[in-house]
């Protein structure tokens, strides 16, 4: 009884450590979460571009909405090129959801967080990877681009992959 006490408070004051770790670095009022932080995040959809996804945070900042992407076990001097896509797909969803987007979002990494502005190359580079997402769901055979056994794993199209890791 008491190892289990004690390995409660553990976790308990685990997770309290990590949100108060994030807390101090969120660059805003946090609106919607995906975790504790604040009213349960839901999924934003645009029809327009056929994209649905629920980013971590939703942060208000100088009255404006911008999302922000946590990857809390990633280190990097350079924000990843598959990161900024996706936080800027959801800097897509908050354009088409909210009344007054930001233009920004934010990626926060172990040991640092970017500030990614929602250009139009960026938005241009985003809807040209769904394009190639859409046709690569179409095609009959789609190379695998990685060898990380745990992306395969995960990956919900690995039961029709000839060539999954997993």
């Amino acid at each position: 009884m008491i190892v289990n006490a004690l390995i409660a408070a553990c976790l308990l004051s685990a997770a309290i450590g990590g949100w108060l770790y994030w807390r101090a670095r969120i660059p805003g009022r946090v609106m919607e979460s995906d975790g504790p932080l604040a009213r349960p995040a839901r999924v934003l959809r645009s029809a327009r571009y056929g994209v649905g996804g629920k980013p971590d945070l939703l942060i208000v900042e100088r009255g404006r909405v911008a999302p922000m992407e946590l990857k809390p076990t990633r280190e990097s001097g350079e924000p990843w090129l598959r990161d900024v896509v996706q936080l800027a797909a959801y800097c897509l969803l908050v354009e088409e959801t909210y009344e007054h987007p930001a233009g920004y979002g934010f990626l926060g990494y172990a040991n640092r967080t970017f500030r990614i502005d929602f250009t139009d190359s960026m938005r241009a580079t985003l809807l040209k990877t769904l394009a190639d997402l859409r046709a690569d769901f179409d095609a009959a055979d789609v190379a695998r681009d990685h060898d990380d056994r745990r992306r395969c794993a995960r990956c919900p199209l690995r039961v029709r992959c000839g060539q999954s890791l997993a």
